[in-house]
């Protein structure tokens, strides 16, 4: 009996470590030097300021060279590979779902359906790819 016990309690331990090193997967700084582009995350709490809006925290943001800046308010799925998210921009009704998904160095987004996010070339707005890679 005495050693179920040890067992258990073994176990209890690794699976509570374990879910330490899940919980900041998608949490933290990421950026991308090519596209300038550069996000604040924590997905497992809204608890994120985005700078120069007046609102309440919410679980992320991205800016940068971006057309205004993408709040992401709802975390719809949250998984230790993946999570899909709702992001909305700041700049009127334009919304997105984002799939994120942790790569080697770091997450990458990938744009569902909706309005694509655009980036800022000169005068014009172009189009951002559909997967954008970011690093911790």
């Amino acid at each position: 009996m005495k050693h179920l016990l040890v067992v258990m309690m073994f176990f209890s331990f690794v699976c509570g470590k374990a879910q330490e090193i899940d919980s900041t997967l998608f949490m933290g700084t990421f950026i991308s030097t090519e596209l300038k582009i550069k996000c604040v995350l924590n997905l497992y709490k809204d608890d994120i300021p985005v700078p120069g809006l007046e609102m309440d925290k919410c679980y992320g943001y991205l800016n940068g060279n971006l057309n205004g800046v993408w709040v992401i308010l709802k975390v719809k799925e949250l998984s230790s590979e993946k999570a899909l998210v709702r992001a909305v921009s700041d700049r009127g009704g334009d919304a997105q779902d984002l799939e994120i998904r942790k790569t080697d160095e770091g997450i990458s987004f990938s744009q569902q359906d909706g309005t694509n996010i655009k980036s800022i070339s000169g005068t014009k707005y172009t189009k951002l790819p559909k997967i954008i890679e970011l690093k911790k």
